[in-house]
């Protein structure tokens, strides 16, 4: 059953005008305790039902300050939903079978009549926000899924890396700037994300972000016969700069093998999801595909929305060695919504069919 992008979407990413109400309609609010300011904007400031359930992933892991931070988001959290309604849920380290099956028994122990989910995605990693995702369209497969996310006011690298990167490089930068200076840890494969492989050759599509340490990790691991790098262009006209910062860390890779370039918008998943349609709709017949997303969160949402698409699909994560506090995005900007169709409603067989008969 082939499916064009909007049906997976009900509607384009939208701007909230109002934090404080917006939350106030859903039963499960799901977050995870991320260090960047923009992560705690939504616990912080909004209003829930007093019905409500918070789900509150906590890092396990040696990040400084961690255990701290930790504690102020459990404390808005205890504060914002009364009784026993907050849920923490570990991730140790990047173990996300694990955190899977922990976040899966905690959605099983909710009341049903807890069914419309929030997934704030602002302090997630790109391999959490696919395991959230799957997981709550799992478990509340016949609702609508809601995806926020704030923005940062400022981002790494900075403009002020930029400009002296562009002056000490023409067209290609070899170096990576200071603030993304980690070595790669590892390509992470989470076992419900492994996909199938059937053809000799392979495509892979980098959603490419600025860590270009990470994507010759996981080109030297995959070795593919075709790579695809998908640029981010900003949604914010002031963080244009950024686009062309990307493509030039990431020029070298273009170099001695089949590559090819496109661009799409870091907010609008809609993009994302139509350029990967068009270039599996051409390759799948002779490639095996893989997506690894390394850019913006939102692309992250796409990359999940097409494995969940097409399962043939293997979405492999390659993560830093680590993760330095200190280089992080800092303050908190605008607040966005995707509502995503429900899961049922766009995969029926008969087998579903009489699943849902017999939940109730």
């Amino acid at each position: 059953m082939k499916l064009s992008n909007a049906e997976q979407l009900r509607g384009p990413v939208t701007p909230v005008d109002n934090v404080v109400t917006i939350v106030d309609k859903f039963d499960i609010f799901i977050l995870a305790a991320g260090f960047e300011d923009r992560a705690v904007k939504i616990i912080a400031e909004g209003k829930f039902h007093s019905k409500a359930h918070c789900i509150l992933i906590r890092y396990v892991n040696n990040v400084p300050n961690n255990r701290t931070i930790y504690r102020q988001f459990l404390e808005f959290a205890q504060r914002k939903f009364t009784g026993y309604r907050t849920h923490p849920v570990p991730l140790r380290n990047t173990d996300a079978d694990a955190f899977m099956r922990d976040l899966s028994a905690k959605l099983a122990a909710l009341p049903r009549s807890a069914r419309s989910i929030a997934i704030d995605v602002s302090g997630m990693p790109s391999f959490l926000v696919c395991s959230v995702l799957k997981v709550a369209r799992d478990h509340r497969p016949r609702e609508v899924q809601t995806v926020l996310y704030t923005s940062a006011d400022q981002y790494v690298p900075t403009f002020a890396e930029y400009e002296q990167l562009i002056a000490e490089n023409v067209d290609e930068i070899e170096l990576l700037p200071n603030s993304m200076a980690l070595e790669m840890a590892e390509n992470l494969t989470i076992e419900a994300f492994s996909g199938h492989r059937g053809c000799s050759k392979s495509c892979l599509a980098v959603l490419a972000g600025y860590e270009a340490h990470r994507t010759a990790g996981v080109v030297d691991d995959i070795n593919p016969a075709l790579l695809l790098l998908l640029f981010g262009n900003p949604g914010d006209p002031r963080h244009g700069w950024r686009l062309d910062l990307s493509r030039r860390l990431h020029r070298k890779y273009e170099r001695g093998r089949r590559a090819a370039t496109e661009v799409a918008s870091t907010l609008e998943a809609a993009e994302t999801l139509t350029i990967l349609e068009e270039y599996y709709n051409y390759l799948i017949d002779d490639y095996d595909m893989f997506i690894a997303p390394i850019g913006s969160k939102m692309q992250s949402v796409a990359a999940y929305l097409f494995w969940e698409r097409y399962g043939e699909v293997h979405l492999t994560f390659p993560l830093p060695i680590g993760y330095n506090p200190d280089h992080r995005p800092i303050g908190a900007s605008l607040t966005y919504r995707l509502d995503l169709e429900p899961k049922r409603s766009l995969y029926r067989s008969p087998e579903t069919e009489r699943e849902e008969q017999a939940s109730f």
